[in-house]
């Protein structure tokens, strides 16, 4: 980057042997890498949810699930709403929500990787899209907007909440959660802290950073929390032992093979962003 997405300043600060850069303005931190919008499509192909990230995403479903209810109990949203999911893959937080409600809501899900909206389409009966949310172009604003586990992903994530500001309805709220680069796990673990790791995260916020990106396209009344989060035994074990090692122990491999799949713990690290915004500013919501 020349230049920091957020606030425009061109000086930045090398991070663990120049892996990210820091911007000396604001203190937002990337990835010190170039990809193309073609590398990021193959990079969420299949294999990136059956072995390349995940072992195995949809095996996960339940424990998933489990996340996306306790998500659901946080959500104010009524009967009727229109909901844009960024970042859907396989439908599965619309599944919840759609049957919650039942399907008394207008949802509409996007995401470039057509495996996982396929599945959505065809399996749960969703209304997916594949495809890139920027060239998107909807006939209505959406009353609620969705980024799970999304906007470290995106080559340019203030592109991103600026067109969600356009497409968003006045007093509409905008849910997304994100690593804090800036919690304490992160700054004791340093450059082991197990979210860096791009290319496929490719930014990292701090409260401050997302509440300035925030800020800056119209939202207000920006809450954030760190709740716990149920995680796979399984897929724990897979990201210790086994993920992206050029040689797997042939033990580690047996013991995995052997783990329950629907067994999870809650975990709580203190270091996942759960943050909700409003659209329009805190006087104009009191009028």
């Amino acid at each position: 980057m020349k230049n920091c997405l957020l606030c425009k300043c061109s000086e930045f600060k090398k991070l663990f042997s120049n892996t990210l850069i820091e911007c000396r303005n604001c203190g937002f931190v990337s990835a010190n890498l170039e990809i193309s919008n073609e590398e990021l499509k193959k990079l969420y192909s299949k294999k990136y949810f059956h072995g390349d990230e995940y072992f195995d995403y949809y095996s996960d479903r339940v424990i998933i699930q489990k996340n996306f209810l306790k998500r659901i109990k946080k959500i104010d949203i009524a009967t009727g709403s229109s909901i844009l999911d960024i970042g859907c893959a396989y439908g599965f937080f619309g599944d919840l929500l759609m049957r919650k409600y039942n399907n008394q809501l207008s949802y509409t899900g996007i995401d470039i990787s057509n495996d996982a909206t396929e599945y959505g389409r065809k399996q749960l009966g969703l209304n997916l899209i594949t495809g890139d949310y920027l060239k998107q172009k909807f006939p209505n604003k959406f009353s609620h907007v969705f980024m799970w586990d999304v906007i470290e992903h995106l080559k340019h994530p203030e592109l991103f909440i600026q067109k969600i500001s356009r497409d968003i309805s006045e007093g509409g709220l905008i849910y997304l959660t994100t690593a804090d680069i800036n919690s304490f796990m992160a700054k004791i673990r340093g450059r082991k802290w197990r979210m860096i790791h791009p290319p496929s995260h490719l930014h990292y916020f701090s409260s401050k950073t997302i509440k300035l990106l925030l800020k800056n396209n119209g939202f207000s009344e920006i809450k954030i929390s760190y709740p716990p989060i149920y995680r796979s035994i399984k897929q724990i074990y897979y990201s210790l032992f086994l993920l992206k090692r050029e040689k797997q122990i042939h033990i580690f491999k047996k013991l995995f093979n052997h783990l329950p799949s629907n067994l999870s713990v809650p975990l709580n690290t203190f270091d996942i962003m759960f943050v909700k915004a409003r659209k329009g500013s805190e006087s104009s919501q009191k009028q």
